[in-house]
């Protein structure tokens, strides 16, 4: 076993064991050597399957950084988007009670995209995601960190690019016809309007997100697979809302997700 193996398994077991039961760790990087991002999507890649082991089924992708007003939160850490997988075990319902543990780093407001077929990249375009997307789905997403102090980008993007859950909406609209860029939503926290975002804020169309996906796993020989959801990134800056308070998340034509924050 060569010492860059042995030090990926080092960090694929300790990630995995830190999201399954829920306890803060140092970055792998600084207990046991940093790895590329090149490697941190590959460890990412063994925790997903580590997953699957103890009967976890992987049914999402998430792209995050896609909109101007993260990347301007995150500036000087990335400098583009990332992505990370969901299973079974992330979806948190539809709607309700929200723990402010469950966020360490705040939620997102984003769109879902569905797909009837699968994707593989590269050479993927935003034509070819609107044949093959099926469905449109309002998602609330949970960011969390399992890392104790700042990490480095590949310690974020191992440790599942910061996914923590997922709130998935109600409605199901058809991809056909649908209009991804002006589609709207509009964050309310107490029955105050908060912030406002659309769908051009993710990389200019959610569409766009799904092919950058589809092109970036197929050069890690993975694809989406037909049924799969997209989360496709945060439409307004990162939301920190606090115990007591009732979020709503109105869309214009995919519902409302209404959360309250709960200890």
């Amino acid at each position: 076993m060569t010492d860059r193996e042995q030090l990926k398994q080092q960090w694929t077991r300790t990630i995995f064991e830190a999201q399954c039961d829920g306890k803060k760790i140092a970055p792998p990087s600084t207990s046991f050597g940093e790895l590329s991002l090149e490697e941190a999507y590959e460890v990412q890649a063994r925790v997903a399957a580590e997953h699957v082991s103890v009967g976890h089924r992987q049914i999402d992708w998430m792209v995050g950084a896609t909109s101007f007003a993260i990347l301007e939160q995150m500036k000087g850490i990335l400098d583009g988007p990332m992505y990370g997988f969901m299973t079974s075990e992330s979806v948190c319902g539809q709607q309700g009670e929200i723990r402010r543990s469950d966020y360490s780093l705040g939620i997102e407001a984003e769109i879902g995209v569905v797909l009837e077929q699968s994707l593989r990249g590269p050479g993927i375009t935003t034509l070819d995601v609107q044949h093959a997307a099926g469905g449109v789905v309002a998602l609330v997403e949970l960011l969390q960190t399992r890392l104790e102090g700042p990490g480095s980008v590949p310690d974020g993007t191992a440790d599942n690019s910061a996914h923590g859950g997922i709130v998935i909406g109600s409605r199901l609209a058809s991809a056909t016809g649908f209009d991804f860029i002006h589609e709207g939503v509009v964050i309310r926290k107490n029955g105050r309007a908060w912030l406002s975002g659309c769908g051009a804020e993710a990389l200019g169309s959610p569409l766009h997100v799904v092919a950058w996906l589809a092109n970036e796993l197929g050069q890690r020989g993975q694809a989406i697979e037909a049924g799969h959801l997209v989360a496709t990134g945060s439409l307004t800056s990162i939301l920190t809302p606090e115990v007591g308070d009732v979020v709503d998340i109105s869309f214009a034509h995919l519902g409302a997700i209404q959360l309250g924050i709960v200890e």
